[in-house]
């Protein structure tokens, strides 16, 4: 009795990934980590886990999308590179140091100190005195921590922070006394921890 062959098995060749498979693979694997640091940054007051679980989460999601997770603002004032113990105030939008450092305020424009508005500068409603008085009110003789811009002239741009992690720069447009600067918004944007809530001023 003749005994039949087994016909040889057939082995499937799966060939190696290619560049653009790669490429969708990791792309897939960051949507999964993306959706991840969303859910954990959402839900971070119902979901029991660590403290530096939740904040580095948090930082992960405002670095891929600062325009859904925007910075707090003590992420915001992290980014500060000198101190300014003010002592004098110009007017709304400027500011003196006590080391003799003089700051502009980045990306707001508030009414010059004869209540007149500079030629292609936006033109705050608030007089320049009530500007003055309101900046004072928040600042004067206080320590702010301040993130450098460029510069104007003799005086340092900035973005400044007080103690309470109050945007000195953003205060002055919510208020009402001074009118944002869009174009030099644009370049480093001021209010960013108020971005997604939409609590900007905008006329």
């Amino acid at each position: 009795m003749s005994s039949r062959r087994r016909p040889p098995a057939h082995h499937h060749y799966s060939p190696p990934p290619r560049g653009s498979d790669r490429l969708n693979i990791l792309l897939g694997i960051l949507v999964v980590v993306v959706i991840i640091v969303c859910v954990i940054v959402m839900r971070s007051d119902k979901i029991a886990l660590p403290d530096n679980v939740t904040e580095g989460a948090k930082s992960v999601a405002t670095s891929v999308a600062p325009g859904i997770f925007p910075p707090t603002a003590e992420q915001a004032a992290s980014e500060a590179d000198f101190k300014c113990r003010v002592v004098k105030i110009n007017d709304g939008d400027t500011l003196r140091c006590q080391d003799g450092t003089r700051v502009r305020l980045h990306a707001i424009s508030a009414r010059e100190r004869d209540n007149s508005c500079s030629p292609g500068h936006p033109c705050s409603q608030t007089s320049a005195d009530q500007a003055t008085l309101i900046l004072s009110q928040l600042v004067a003789g206080k320590m702010l921590d301040c993130m450098t811009t460029g510069q104007s002239y003799d005086r340092v741009t900035a973005i400044c922070w007080t103690a309470a992690r109050v945007e000195v720069n953003c205060y002055m447009v919510e208020t009402g006394a001074a009118e944002l600067w869009e174009r030099f918004d644009n370049e480093t944007r001021i209010c960013r921890d108020k971005r997604r809530i939409g609590s900007l001023r905008q006329d």
